[in-house]
Protein backbone atom coordinates (compact mmCIF):
# COMPACT_ATOMS: atom_id res chain seq x y z
CA UNK A 1 0.00 0.00 0.00
CA UNK A 2 1.53 3.36 -0.96
CA UNK A 3 2.09 6.19 1.48
CA UNK A 4 -0.92 8.19 0.38
CA UNK A 5 -3.32 5.32 0.97
CA UNK A 6 -1.70 4.56 4.33
CA UNK A 7 -2.23 8.13 5.48
CA UNK A 8 -5.77 8.26 4.16
CA UNK A 9 -6.64 5.09 6.03
CA UNK A 10 -4.88 6.31 9.17
CA UNK A 11 -6.80 9.57 9.26
CA UNK A 12 -10.14 8.04 8.34
CA UNK A 13 -11.08 7.02 11.87
CA UNK A 14 -9.66 10.20 13.37
CA UNK A 15 -11.43 12.64 11.11
CA UNK A 16 -14.86 11.24 11.79
CA UNK A 17 -14.64 12.75 15.22
CA UNK A 18 -12.43 15.85 14.87
CA UNK A 19 -14.51 18.19 12.75
CA UNK A 20 -17.45 20.12 14.10
CA UNK A 21 -20.33 20.74 11.68
CA UNK A 22 -19.51 23.40 9.07
CA UNK A 23 -21.35 24.86 6.05
CA UNK A 24 -21.32 22.68 2.95
CA UNK A 25 -18.92 23.54 0.12
CA UNK A 26 -19.45 20.68 -2.32
CA UNK A 27 -18.72 16.99 -2.76
CA UNK A 28 -15.66 15.50 -4.45
CA UNK A 29 -17.20 12.18 -5.48
CA UNK A 30 -16.64 11.02 -9.07
CA UNK A 31 -19.15 8.82 -10.83
CA UNK A 32 -18.34 6.30 -13.55
CA UNK A 33 -18.76 7.51 -17.10
CA UNK A 34 -17.85 6.74 -20.67
CA UNK A 35 -15.10 9.04 -21.92
CA UNK A 36 -15.05 9.54 -25.68
CA UNK A 37 -12.11 11.29 -27.34
CA UNK A 38 -11.59 12.16 -30.97
CA UNK A 39 -8.74 13.97 -32.68
CA UNK A 40 -8.46 16.34 -35.59
CA UNK A 41 -5.25 17.97 -36.71
CA UNK A 42 -5.15 20.48 -33.87
CA UNK A 43 -6.73 19.22 -30.66
CA UNK A 44 -8.63 16.56 -28.77
CA UNK A 45 -12.39 16.82 -28.41
CA UNK A 46 -14.91 14.84 -26.37
CA UNK A 47 -17.10 13.66 -29.21
CA UNK A 48 -16.54 11.10 -31.97
CA UNK A 49 -15.90 12.70 -35.31
CA UNK A 50 -16.13 9.78 -37.72
CA UNK A 51 -17.81 6.39 -38.11
CA UNK A 52 -15.35 3.53 -38.61
CA UNK A 53 -15.53 -0.20 -39.53
CA UNK A 54 -12.81 -1.61 -37.26
CA UNK A 55 -11.66 -1.22 -33.66
CA UNK A 56 -9.14 -2.71 -31.26
CA UNK A 57 -11.21 -3.18 -28.10
CA UNK A 58 -10.59 -4.22 -24.51
CA UNK A 59 -12.88 -6.54 -22.53
CA UNK A 60 -12.70 -7.59 -18.90
CA UNK A 61 -14.73 -9.58 -16.42
CA UNK A 62 -14.03 -6.88 -13.84
CA UNK A 63 -12.25 -9.10 -11.31
CA UNK A 64 -8.83 -7.52 -11.86
CA UNK A 65 -7.67 -3.97 -12.50
CA UNK A 66 -5.72 -4.57 -15.70
CA UNK A 67 -6.55 -1.50 -17.78
CA UNK A 68 -4.92 1.88 -17.13
CA UNK A 69 -5.24 5.31 -18.74
CA UNK A 70 -2.58 7.97 -18.73
CA UNK A 71 -2.35 11.31 -20.46
CA UNK A 72 0.21 14.05 -20.70
CA UNK A 73 1.85 16.57 -22.98
CA UNK A 74 4.75 16.17 -25.38
CA UNK A 75 5.99 19.59 -26.47
CA UNK A 76 2.55 20.87 -25.39
CA UNK A 77 0.83 18.30 -27.62
CA UNK A 78 -1.51 15.93 -25.79
CA UNK A 79 -1.18 12.16 -25.85
CA UNK A 80 -3.35 9.42 -24.33
CA UNK A 81 -2.41 5.80 -23.66
CA UNK A 82 -4.52 2.83 -22.61
CA UNK A 83 -2.22 0.21 -21.05
CA UNK A 84 -3.66 -3.28 -20.95
CA UNK A 85 -2.22 -6.25 -19.04
CA UNK A 86 -3.79 -9.29 -20.74
CA UNK A 87 -4.81 -12.17 -18.51
CA UNK A 88 -7.55 -14.76 -18.16
CA UNK A 89 -9.74 -11.87 -16.98
CA UNK A 90 -8.80 -9.15 -19.50
CA UNK A 91 -8.16 -9.38 -23.24
CA UNK A 92 -8.03 -7.45 -26.50
CA UNK A 93 -9.85 -8.30 -29.69
CA UNK A 94 -10.59 -6.86 -33.11
CA UNK A 95 -14.21 -5.82 -33.67
CA UNK A 96 -15.71 -5.13 -37.09
CA UNK A 97 -18.86 -3.83 -38.77
CA UNK A 98 -19.50 -3.92 -42.52
CA UNK A 99 -21.45 -0.69 -42.08
CA UNK A 100 -19.22 1.87 -40.28
CA UNK A 101 -20.45 2.98 -36.84
CA UNK A 102 -19.10 5.17 -34.06
CA UNK A 103 -16.34 3.66 -31.92
CA UNK A 104 -18.46 3.45 -28.76
CA UNK A 105 -21.05 1.43 -30.74
CA UNK A 106 -18.49 -0.94 -32.30
CA UNK A 107 -18.62 -3.66 -29.65
CA UNK A 108 -18.96 -7.45 -29.66
CA UNK A 109 -22.29 -8.01 -27.95
CA UNK A 110 -21.72 -11.76 -27.99
CA UNK A 111 -18.65 -11.23 -25.80
CA UNK A 112 -20.66 -8.92 -23.53
CA UNK A 113 -23.45 -11.53 -23.31
CA UNK A 114 -20.82 -14.04 -22.20
CA UNK A 115 -20.22 -11.96 -19.07
CA UNK A 116 -17.45 -9.56 -20.12
CA UNK A 117 -17.60 -5.79 -19.98
CA UNK A 118 -16.40 -3.37 -22.62
CA UNK A 119 -13.59 -1.32 -21.06
CA UNK A 120 -12.60 0.78 -24.07
CA UNK A 121 -10.74 0.79 -27.36
CA UNK A 122 -9.22 2.72 -30.26
CA UNK A 123 -9.92 2.97 -33.98
CA UNK A 124 -8.54 0.15 -36.12
CA UNK A 125 -7.08 0.01 -39.61
CA UNK A 126 -7.53 1.93 -42.83
CA UNK A 127 -10.70 1.80 -44.90
CA UNK A 128 -11.90 3.03 -48.27
CA UNK A 129 -13.25 6.56 -48.33
CA UNK A 130 -14.89 6.34 -51.76
CA UNK A 131 -18.65 6.56 -52.09
CA UNK A 132 -19.05 3.13 -53.67
CA UNK A 133 -16.82 1.24 -51.22
CA UNK A 134 -17.01 3.50 -48.18
CA UNK A 135 -16.03 1.51 -45.11
CA UNK A 136 -14.32 -1.36 -46.92
CA UNK A 137 -11.21 -2.29 -44.87
CA UNK A 138 -7.84 -1.93 -46.55
CA UNK A 139 -6.11 -5.21 -45.77
CA UNK A 140 -6.71 -7.71 -43.00
CA UNK A 141 -9.49 -7.85 -40.46
CA UNK A 142 -9.36 -11.11 -38.53
CA UNK A 143 -11.37 -11.91 -35.42
CA UNK A 144 -12.36 -15.10 -33.56
CA UNK A 145 -9.63 -16.93 -35.54
CA UNK A 146 -11.25 -16.26 -38.94
CA UNK A 147 -11.07 -13.68 -41.72
CA UNK A 148 -14.02 -11.32 -41.88
CA UNK A 149 -15.72 -10.32 -45.13
CA UNK A 150 -16.93 -7.12 -46.76
CA UNK A 151 -20.10 -8.06 -48.64
CA UNK A 152 -18.68 -11.47 -49.57
CA UNK A 153 -15.04 -10.46 -50.16
CA UNK A 154 -12.54 -11.64 -47.55
CA UNK A 155 -10.65 -8.99 -45.61
CA UNK A 156 -7.19 -10.53 -45.99
CA UNK A 157 -3.76 -8.83 -45.88
CA UNK A 158 -2.94 -6.35 -48.66
CA UNK A 159 0.69 -6.17 -49.74
CA UNK A 160 2.09 -2.88 -50.98
CA UNK A 161 1.61 0.79 -50.15
CA UNK A 162 3.06 0.25 -46.71
CA UNK A 163 0.29 -1.81 -45.12
CA UNK A 164 1.78 -4.16 -42.52
CA UNK A 165 -0.50 -6.44 -40.46
CA UNK A 166 -0.52 -6.93 -36.68
CA UNK A 167 -1.64 -10.31 -35.30
CA UNK A 168 -2.33 -11.04 -31.65
CA UNK A 169 -3.65 -13.80 -29.41
CA UNK A 170 -3.59 -13.44 -25.62
CA UNK A 171 -0.29 -11.72 -24.80
CA UNK A 172 1.40 -12.89 -28.02
CA UNK A 173 1.72 -10.26 -30.78
CA UNK A 174 3.64 -10.27 -34.04
CA UNK A 175 3.73 -8.13 -37.18
CA UNK A 176 4.19 -9.21 -40.80
CA UNK A 177 4.37 -7.47 -44.14
CA UNK A 178 2.66 -9.82 -46.55
CA UNK A 179 -0.57 -10.31 -48.45
CA UNK A 180 -2.31 -10.22 -51.79
CA UNK A 181 -1.03 -7.90 -54.52
CA UNK A 182 -2.68 -8.10 -57.93
CA UNK A 183 -3.89 -11.67 -57.23
CA UNK A 184 -0.41 -12.83 -56.14
CA UNK A 185 0.69 -13.49 -52.58
CA UNK A 186 3.75 -11.45 -51.62
CA UNK A 187 5.95 -11.59 -48.54
CA UNK A 188 9.15 -13.01 -47.14
CA UNK A 189 10.07 -16.65 -47.72
CA UNK A 190 8.83 -17.85 -44.31
CA UNK A 191 5.41 -16.32 -44.97
CA UNK A 192 4.27 -17.98 -48.15
CA UNK A 193 0.64 -18.04 -49.15
CA UNK A 194 -0.01 -21.18 -47.13
CA UNK A 195 1.68 -19.95 -43.94
CA UNK A 196 0.35 -16.44 -44.29
CA UNK A 197 -3.20 -17.02 -45.36
CA UNK A 198 -3.86 -19.76 -42.80
CA UNK A 199 -2.09 -17.98 -39.96
CA UNK A 200 -3.07 -19.21 -36.50
CA UNK A 201 -4.09 -15.99 -34.74
CA UNK A 202 -7.34 -15.00 -33.09
CA UNK A 203 -7.00 -11.39 -34.24
CA UNK A 204 -5.38 -9.60 -37.14
CA UNK A 205 -5.62 -6.07 -38.49
CA UNK A 206 -3.67 -4.18 -41.14
CA UNK A 207 -2.23 -0.82 -40.24
CA UNK A 208 0.48 1.19 -41.91
CA UNK A 209 4.26 1.16 -41.53
CA UNK A 210 5.97 -0.20 -38.41
CA UNK A 211 8.05 1.48 -35.74
CA UNK A 212 9.12 -1.72 -33.97
CA UNK A 213 8.88 -5.36 -35.06
CA UNK A 214 10.12 -8.36 -33.06
CA UNK A 215 12.02 -6.11 -30.66
CA UNK A 216 13.86 -4.12 -33.32
CA UNK A 217 13.25 -0.53 -34.34
CA UNK A 218 12.45 -1.00 -38.01
CA UNK A 219 9.91 -0.39 -40.74
CA UNK A 220 9.38 -3.81 -42.28
CA UNK A 221 7.39 -2.25 -45.15
CA UNK A 222 10.60 -0.86 -46.56
CA UNK A 223 9.72 2.78 -46.12
CA UNK A 224 6.84 2.94 -48.59
CA UNK A 225 4.09 5.39 -47.72
CA UNK A 226 0.52 4.22 -47.39
CA UNK A 227 -2.34 5.80 -49.31
CA UNK A 228 -2.19 8.77 -46.98
CA UNK A 229 1.38 9.62 -45.97
CA UNK A 230 1.07 9.79 -42.21
CA UNK A 231 4.77 10.52 -41.94
CA UNK A 232 3.73 14.05 -42.85
CA UNK A 233 4.09 16.57 -40.04
CA UNK A 234 0.98 17.50 -38.16
CA UNK A 235 -1.36 14.52 -38.52
CA UNK A 236 -3.14 12.90 -35.60
CA UNK A 237 -1.66 9.51 -34.71
CA UNK A 238 -3.01 6.15 -33.53
CA UNK A 239 -0.46 3.46 -32.64
CA UNK A 240 -1.00 -0.16 -31.56
CA UNK A 241 1.99 -1.48 -29.61
CA UNK A 242 3.28 -4.05 -27.15
CA UNK A 243 6.14 -3.62 -24.70
CA UNK A 244 8.64 -6.17 -23.39
CA UNK A 245 6.47 -6.79 -20.32
CA UNK A 246 3.82 -8.07 -22.77
CA UNK A 247 1.47 -5.18 -22.04
CA UNK A 248 -0.54 -3.76 -24.92
CA UNK A 249 -0.45 -0.01 -25.47
CA UNK A 250 -3.22 1.78 -27.37
CA UNK A 251 -1.71 5.20 -28.13
CA UNK A 252 -3.31 8.32 -29.55
CA UNK A 253 -1.57 11.65 -30.18
CA UNK A 254 -3.29 14.61 -31.76
CA UNK A 255 -1.50 16.55 -34.49
CA UNK A 256 1.53 18.85 -34.79
CA UNK A 257 4.20 16.41 -33.56
CA UNK A 258 6.98 15.67 -36.05
CA UNK A 259 7.69 12.03 -36.82
CA UNK A 260 11.07 12.07 -35.11
CA UNK A 261 9.53 13.23 -31.85
CA UNK A 262 7.01 10.40 -32.00
CA UNK A 263 9.89 7.96 -32.39
CA UNK A 264 11.57 9.50 -29.33
CA UNK A 265 8.42 8.78 -27.33
CA UNK A 266 8.20 5.17 -28.52
CA UNK A 267 11.86 4.44 -27.74
CA UNK A 268 11.23 5.26 -24.10
CA UNK A 269 8.34 2.74 -23.90
CA UNK A 270 10.62 -0.33 -24.30
CA UNK A 271 8.56 -1.79 -27.15
CA UNK A 272 8.63 -5.14 -28.89
CA UNK A 273 6.12 -4.21 -31.58
CA UNK A 274 4.50 -0.98 -32.72
CA UNK A 275 2.46 -0.31 -35.83
CA UNK A 276 0.85 2.92 -36.97
CA UNK A 277 -2.88 2.59 -37.50
CA UNK A 278 -5.32 4.90 -39.29
CA UNK A 279 -4.97 8.46 -38.01
CA UNK A 280 -6.04 11.97 -38.84
CA UNK A 281 -9.74 12.50 -38.29
CA UNK A 282 -10.19 8.75 -37.66
CA UNK A 283 -7.99 8.81 -34.54
CA UNK A 284 -10.34 7.97 -31.66
CA UNK A 285 -10.33 6.51 -28.14
CA UNK A 286 -13.12 5.46 -25.76
CA UNK A 287 -12.83 4.13 -22.21
CA UNK A 288 -15.09 3.45 -19.23
CA UNK A 289 -13.92 5.16 -16.05
CA UNK A 290 -15.28 2.47 -13.74
CA UNK A 291 -13.13 -0.20 -15.48
CA UNK A 292 -10.05 1.89 -16.30
CA UNK A 293 -7.71 3.32 -13.67
CA UNK A 294 -6.10 6.72 -14.08
CA UNK A 295 -2.32 6.65 -13.63
CA UNK A 296 0.49 9.15 -13.72
CA UNK A 297 2.33 9.33 -17.05
CA UNK A 298 5.14 6.80 -17.38
CA UNK A 299 7.11 8.92 -19.85
CA UNK A 300 9.93 10.47 -17.84
CA UNK A 301 10.01 13.73 -19.78
CA UNK A 302 6.30 14.18 -20.34
CA UNK A 303 4.98 17.63 -19.50
CA UNK A 304 1.91 17.30 -17.29
CA UNK A 305 0.43 20.55 -16.00
CA UNK A 306 -0.98 19.94 -12.55
CA UNK A 307 -4.70 20.22 -12.00
CA UNK A 308 -4.00 22.33 -8.93
CA UNK A 309 -1.85 25.37 -8.42
CA UNK A 310 1.27 25.43 -6.22
CA UNK A 311 0.34 24.62 -2.65
CA UNK A 312 1.33 28.08 -1.45
CA UNK A 313 -1.64 29.57 -3.30
CA UNK A 314 -5.03 30.09 -1.75
CA UNK A 315 -8.23 28.94 -3.43
CA UNK A 316 -10.37 31.93 -4.40
CA UNK A 317 -13.43 29.95 -5.41
CA UNK A 318 -14.85 26.98 -7.28
CA UNK A 319 -16.53 26.65 -10.64
CA UNK A 320 -18.58 24.04 -12.48
CA UNK A 321 -18.70 23.60 -16.25
CA UNK A 322 -22.08 23.92 -18.02
CA UNK A 323 -21.42 23.13 -21.74
CA UNK A 324 -20.18 19.81 -23.09
CA UNK A 325 -16.82 21.20 -24.15
CA UNK A 326 -14.60 24.14 -23.18
CA UNK A 327 -10.96 24.60 -24.15
CA UNK A 328 -8.35 25.00 -21.43
CA UNK A 329 -5.70 27.53 -22.45
CA UNK A 330 -2.09 27.94 -21.34
CA UNK A 331 -2.55 31.73 -21.00
CA UNK A 332 -5.52 34.06 -20.32
CA UNK A 333 -5.94 34.84 -24.00
CA UNK A 334 -7.73 33.22 -26.92
CA UNK A 335 -5.33 31.75 -29.45
CA UNK A 336 -2.82 30.56 -26.86
CA UNK A 337 -1.86 26.89 -26.68
CA UNK A 338 -4.75 24.63 -25.65
CA UNK A 339 -4.07 22.18 -22.84
CA UNK A 340 -6.94 19.75 -23.07
CA UNK A 341 -10.55 20.60 -22.39
CA UNK A 342 -13.19 20.73 -19.69
CA UNK A 343 -16.56 19.04 -20.01
CA UNK A 344 -20.07 19.34 -18.59
CA UNK A 345 -20.30 18.86 -14.85
CA UNK A 346 -16.59 19.00 -14.11
CA UNK A 347 -15.58 21.10 -11.08
CA UNK A 348 -12.38 23.09 -10.60
CA UNK A 349 -10.77 25.16 -7.90
CA UNK A 350 -9.96 28.70 -9.00
CA UNK A 351 -6.71 30.45 -8.04
CA UNK A 352 -6.91 33.67 -10.04
CA UNK A 353 -9.68 35.71 -11.68
CA UNK A 354 -9.26 38.25 -14.52
CA UNK A 355 -12.48 40.00 -15.66
CA UNK A 356 -12.84 40.97 -19.34
CA UNK A 357 -15.66 42.82 -21.14
CA UNK A 358 -17.87 39.80 -21.91
CA UNK A 359 -16.17 36.97 -20.03
CA UNK A 360 -13.90 36.17 -17.11
CA UNK A 361 -10.61 34.27 -17.16
CA UNK A 362 -10.34 31.69 -14.39
CA UNK A 363 -6.98 30.10 -13.58
CA UNK A 364 -7.62 26.49 -12.53
CA UNK A 365 -4.00 25.36 -12.26
CA UNK A 366 -0.44 26.02 -13.34
CA UNK A 367 -0.69 27.41 -16.86
CA UNK A 368 -4.36 26.36 -17.15
CA UNK A 369 -7.05 28.96 -17.89
CA UNK A 370 -10.76 28.85 -18.70
CA UNK A 371 -12.73 31.70 -20.27
CA UNK A 372 -16.27 31.69 -18.92
CA UNK A 373 -19.44 33.69 -18.43
CA UNK A 374 -22.81 33.12 -16.77
CA UNK A 375 -23.86 30.79 -19.61
CA UNK A 376 -20.80 28.54 -19.48
CA UNK A 377 -19.71 28.31 -15.84
CA UNK A 378 -21.18 28.49 -12.36
CA UNK A 379 -18.66 30.23 -10.13
CA UNK A 380 -18.83 30.65 -6.37
CA UNK A 381 -16.30 32.42 -4.23
CA UNK A 382 -14.73 30.39 -1.48
CA UNK A 383 -16.57 31.11 1.77
CA UNK A 384 -14.70 32.16 4.85
CA UNK A 385 -13.26 29.07 6.47
CA UNK A 386 -15.02 28.08 9.68
CA UNK A 387 -13.28 27.38 12.93
CA UNK A 388 -12.89 23.69 13.77
CA UNK A 389 -12.24 22.03 17.09
CA UNK A 390 -9.92 19.03 17.23
CA UNK A 391 -11.04 16.20 19.48
CA UNK A 392 -7.63 14.48 19.45
CA UNK A 393 -4.03 15.57 18.91
CA UNK A 394 -3.34 15.87 15.17
CA UNK A 395 0.00 16.10 13.36
CA UNK A 396 0.76 19.37 11.61
CA UNK A 397 2.97 18.94 8.52
CA UNK A 398 5.52 21.26 6.94
CA UNK A 399 4.05 20.90 3.43
CA UNK A 400 0.94 19.35 1.81
CA UNK A 401 2.74 16.23 0.62
CA UNK A 402 3.01 12.82 2.20
CA UNK A 403 5.41 11.89 3.61
CA UNK A 404 6.46 15.24 5.08
CA UNK A 405 8.07 16.57 8.24
CA UNK A 406 5.77 16.75 11.27
CA UNK A 407 6.32 20.13 12.95
CA UNK A 408 4.04 19.66 15.94
CA UNK A 409 0.73 18.24 17.06
CA UNK A 410 -2.43 20.12 17.94
CA UNK A 411 -3.81 19.87 21.42
CA UNK A 412 -7.08 18.07 22.05
CA UNK A 413 -9.85 20.66 22.01
CA UNK A 414 -7.72 23.23 20.14
CA UNK A 415 -9.71 25.51 17.82
CA UNK A 416 -8.16 25.96 14.37
CA UNK A 417 -9.22 28.32 11.59
CA UNK A 418 -7.89 27.21 8.18
CA UNK A 419 -6.58 29.96 5.93
CA UNK A 420 -7.42 27.76 2.95
CA UNK A 421 -8.66 24.30 2.08
CA UNK A 422 -6.75 22.89 -0.88
CA UNK A 423 -7.48 19.68 -2.81
CA UNK A 424 -4.21 17.99 -3.76
CA UNK A 425 -3.53 14.38 -4.81
CA UNK A 426 -6.81 13.00 -3.46
CA UNK A 427 -6.37 14.66 -0.05
CA UNK A 428 -7.84 17.87 1.35
CA UNK A 429 -5.28 19.93 3.21
CA UNK A 430 -6.23 22.49 5.86
CA UNK A 431 -3.73 25.33 5.57
CA UNK A 432 -2.97 27.02 8.88
CA UNK A 433 0.01 29.01 7.56
CA UNK A 434 2.51 28.73 4.73
CA UNK A 435 4.28 25.82 6.42
CA UNK A 436 1.55 24.36 8.63
CA UNK A 437 -0.79 21.82 7.06
CA UNK A 438 -3.27 19.23 8.34
CA UNK A 439 -4.49 16.52 5.89
CA UNK A 440 -8.07 15.34 5.68
CA UNK A 441 -9.86 13.07 3.22
CA UNK A 442 -12.37 14.72 0.82
CA UNK A 443 -15.04 12.16 1.69
CA UNK A 444 -14.79 12.70 5.43
CA UNK A 445 -14.55 16.48 5.12
CA UNK A 446 -17.67 16.53 2.95
CA UNK A 447 -19.43 14.18 5.35
CA UNK A 448 -18.57 16.44 8.28
CA UNK A 449 -19.93 19.45 6.41
CA UNK A 450 -23.26 17.76 5.91
CA UNK A 451 -23.77 16.90 9.58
Amino acid sequence: MNCLKQYQKRFAAILISILLPVPACGSFSVQAEEVVNSWDETKRVHFLRRQIPTAINVYTDGTESNVFHEQGLIDEVQYDILRVKPSEHTFLQVDYSEVPVYLNELKDYGTIAAGYQYAGGINGGYFSNTEFEYGRPVGAVRRHNAWTTWYGTENTPAYGSGYATAYFTGDNMWIRYHGWAWNDWQGDDSWTWWNGYTINAENGISGSYTYFANGEETDITGGAASRIDYRAYGRAVTIFAQNRAKEYLLITIYGTLPEQRIRDVLRELDLLNAIRMDGGGSAQMVYETDLVQETKPQLAWSEVPEDVAPHTEETLGRLRIIPYHMDIYSKPQYGSQTRGDATHGERYQVYEVIPEDDHVWYRIGTGRWLAGNAETVIYKEEPKKPSLKTMVRLPVYYSPDLPSVILRRTEAGEVITPAAVIYRKEVLWLKLSEHEWIPVSPELYSAAERN
